[in-house]
């Protein structure tokens, strides 16, 4: 069997993976929490995964999201056989997966979407490709839709490149699988850190990096570092080659990034917000958290919530705790929220309201002491979203395939439950 398609690794499974952040219902509220409009889940949305490996993302989403049309494309038939497998157990009938190139794809008459995702995809094809990829988002994402598309990223992944070359050269030199010549490159590379010379001496936080990567499945090393190609990519150019289509760069999905209180000094804050162009402040934002990858949410053609829509969807969005949430506790040294002090309180209020029942954003404004505005909650809400203590609501929690879904995970060992409550999954294990 050959290792490599197009370039890419294919001899061995992608590992699988779940990513909250790019399901529906947290899409659609983030785009709005900043002020823009999105396609509105409480009627028939579609959905669309380029890339969707063995389409455990798209079971537990599809199976969440009833009123979701789901499609999930790949050009690994062996990945697809796993995702197909998968159907014929939980008989979910809004989710469908086509086996094809991102050319193929391109050549056919589908119905356009609301939603089109990418998961590490992106920096591991070729520049054919990635152009190909544009194409397709530009050709069937409706006006209004959202794009959520991974990459990795300088600076993070800069010191990474020579690491991958040589991995990527040794294991064309080597036998076995893709996986094998993940484990054995990777050895090599660390004997060669030891000498602690030349890229081990400037960079010294390689080695651990390095250590901690060796821990990962083989599988995983195998995908993230043999494929032929393999390019980290600069936000500004992402911004701008999404933005010659018509789509708005909004936030990053996993929402920690944009958490600036968190994550920046103030003098950096304050040349942020200095500077004119989205592409210069998210380039001094990457340099200063030294990206390794991003998660890019754009809009295309963008149209901003007016005021009256804004009011709308404060009274209409409503969130709930999820199981995990720490309720009742403090939270004033919890690590990933407790250094925005004075706003601890209010995070504590907010878990123990919520405890009680399901509230939108006007609800909490209302029974919240002391008060607060709409975009200080606002931006209390994704710090708790990011945290992984709340989630949105799902408007049409009626889903039949979750047991089945839940049943699946179980048989497959994956520590996944889908939740039709939210419109959601989470890690059972975390």
């Amino acid at each position: 069997m050959n290792l490599l398609q197009d370039g890419y690794v294919v001899d061995v499974p992608y590992p699988t993976f779940v990513h909250r952040q790019a399901m529906p219902g947290w899409l659609s509220n983030l785009v709005q929490l900043q002020g823009n409009q999105a396609p509105d889940l409480t009627k028939p949305y579609r959905y669309l995964e380029l890339g969707c490996a063995m389409g455990i993302h798209l079971h537990l989403t599809a199976a969440s999201n009833p009123l979701g049309i789901f499609l999930g494309v790949d050009f690994n038939a062996q990945q697809l056989m796993v995702a197909e497998e998968g159907l014929k157990t939980t008989k979910i009938d809004n989710l469908e997966f086509i086996h094809a190139s991102f050319y193929e794809l391109l050549q056919q008459d589908l119905e356009p979407f609301d939603f089109i995702v990418t998961h590490g995809v992106w920096s591991w094809i070729s520049a054919e490709n990635q152009k190909i990829m544009l194409e397709l988002i530009n050709k069937f994402l409706k006006p209004g839709g959202i794009v959520y598309c991974s990459y990795m990223s300088h600076p993070g992944a800069t010191e990474l490149s020579s690491i991958q070359k040589l991995m990527f050269e040794v294991s064309r030199n080597l036998q076995g699988d893709s996986a094998t010549k993940a484990v054995q490159s990777l050895s090599l590379v660390r004997n060669i850190a030891k000498s602690h010379m030349g890229l081990f001496e400037k960079i010294p936080h390689l080695t651990q990096t390095l250590t901690e990567l060796a821990q990962d499945k083989p599988n995983y090393i195998a995908h993230d570092f043999l494929s032929e190609h393999w390019e980290p990519q600069h936000s500004a150019d992402m911004i701008r080659a999404f933005g010659n289509f018509d789509m708005s760069f909004i936030t990053g999905a996993g929402i920690a990034e944009y958490l600036d209180q968190l994550n920046l000094p103030l003098d950096i804050r304050k040349i942020i917000k200095s500077l004119p162009l989205i592409t210069m402040q998210e380039t001094v934002r990457d340099i200063a958290l030294y990206t390794l990858q991003r998660q890019d949410v754009y809009v295309k053609s963008r149209q901003r919530l007016s005021p009256v829509q804004q009011q709308q969807y404060l009274e209409r969005a409503m969130f709930g705790n999820l199981p995990q949430a720490p309720v009742g506790k403090s939270l004033k040294n919890d690590i990933k929220i407790g250094k925005i002090h004075d706003a601890v309180p209010i995070f504590e209020q907010i878990l123990s309201l919520l405890a009680q029942q399901h509230l939108t954003l006007s609800q909490l404004l209302a029974q919240l002491s002391p008060q607060i505005s709409s975009m200080q909650l606002k931006d209390i809400i994704l710090v708790l979203m990011w945290a992984g203590y709340i989630h949105p609501i799902n408007p049409t929690p009626n889903a039949p395939y979750i047991t089945a879904t839940n049943q699946w995970m179980q048989q497959q060992q994956l520590p996944w439950q889908s939740l039709a409550t939210f419109g959601t999954a989470i890690d059972i294990q975390s």
